[in-house]
């Protein structure tokens, strides 16, 4: 079991933008549970607060070969509208970065055993935009397929 809490105070440009972050995790019984929930304020109420939540939840699998483990986890995350606290050139107030947005994960990892340490993971990422979000190019729904290592 795992409590984390956080600040950070950023100024890139005329405007100060403060975070606070709380966060943690509980393990059992091969399950990994994890949430956590940031809130950022901008100085002078420049621009909207930003509300963000990750959740994850994850069951080892104990295998008896090639692979030491498989994993099943399933993750929900969400952000409101965020800025970076830097201006747009055009109107001088600060820009949206990121759209509000939700995320549904949902995948597969599996854990080799000898030789080496290192994952396969397959994983799903579904998006869900509010209308008028517009998604950056990495943030649209697709199948992702990762090669870890840990040395």
């Amino acid at each position: 079991m795992n409590l984390t809490l956080g600040l950070q105070s950023i100024k890139p440009e005329e405007v100060r933008a403060n975070m606070y972050n709380v966060g943690g995790y509980y393990e059992f019984c091969g399950f990994h549970i994890e949430g956590e929930y940031l809130y950022k304020h901008y100085e002078k109420d420049a621009f909207k607060n930003v509300h963000a939540v990750n959740s994850f939840i994850n069951y080892d699998l104990k295998l008896p070969r090639v692979f030491h483990k498989m994993s099943f986890l399933l993750r929900y995350d969400m952000m409101t509208d965020h800025s970076d606290a830097t201006n747009d050139s055009e109107t001088g107030r600060l820009k949206i970065n990121d759209y509000q947005r939700q995320r549904l994960t949902g995948g597969l990892t599996f854990s080799f055993s000898k030789a080496f340490v290192a994952d396969i993971r397959v994983n799903y990422e579904k998006y869900f935009y509010k209308s008028g979000g517009i998604p950056k190019e990495s943030e649209r729904d697709k199948f992702v397929i990762e090669f870890m290592t840990r040395f």
